[in-house]
């Protein structure tokens, strides 16, 4: 059973030297959901990259901010950021600001209720030294050579019969990698 989500933006700008310059309350909320509780004191000024820990996920983002420098008005797109309990389909409109700012505006537009995937818990500790790599956007995992939904992956691999669970890297299928390349031109 799927739920329409609360359609509260969650917003976060950055600067002309790539920096986080805004976000407002809804971001720092949906953060703290996220398992990642921090204020804008902490995050206002710090590079966005470095907010990004994979080098595939920079690149694309990176494409779609010189798009929007480049004279693009604006990226839209559709995306996942699931948590344990729930899967989260959401949009992202990217736009410009003033000169060199970009404006990164998103909003659960579905939320579908599932039995918690340990996995996903950043609070889970007992990590082995494998590395399961995960969509950044639609949240797809690769699995012997196959991006699967992620409640596949951990029954194809048997993930939960073993004492740690693998850590989770991030990267992009070549599916979403394709459209996301693309994310710019749509306007």
């Amino acid at each position: 059973m799927s739920q329409r989500a609360n359609p509260c933006d969650c917003v976060h700008r950055i600067d002309s030297d790539g920096r986080i310059s805004f976000v407002n309350d809804a971001w720092l909320v949906f953060a703290e959901q996220n398992g990642w509780p921090v204020t804008a004191a902490q995050v206002i000024g710090s590079p966005l990259m470095q907010q990004i820990a994979d080098l595939e996920t920079r690149h694309i983002y990176q494409l779609l901010i010189d798009s929007i420098r480049g004279g693009g008005r604006q990226a839209r797109f559709l995306y996942r950021c699931d948590s344990p309990d729930r899967r989260r389909l959401m949009e992202m409109r990217v736009s410009g600001r003033a000169p060199g700012q970009v404006e990164f505006r998103s909003r659960v537009l579905r939320l579908e209720p599932r039995e918690p995937v340990a996995l996903l818990d950043p609070r889970h500790q007992n990590r082995s030294s494998d590395i399961l790599t995960v969509c950044s956007w639609c949240k797809a995992v690769l699995a012997e050579q196959t991006w699967v939904e992620v409640e596949q992956a951990v029954r194809r691999l048997a993930i939960l019969t073993e004492r740690a669970l693998p850590r989770i890297s991030h990267g992009i299928c070549p599916g979403c990698s394709e459209r996301m390349k693309t994310a710019g031109e749509h306007r």
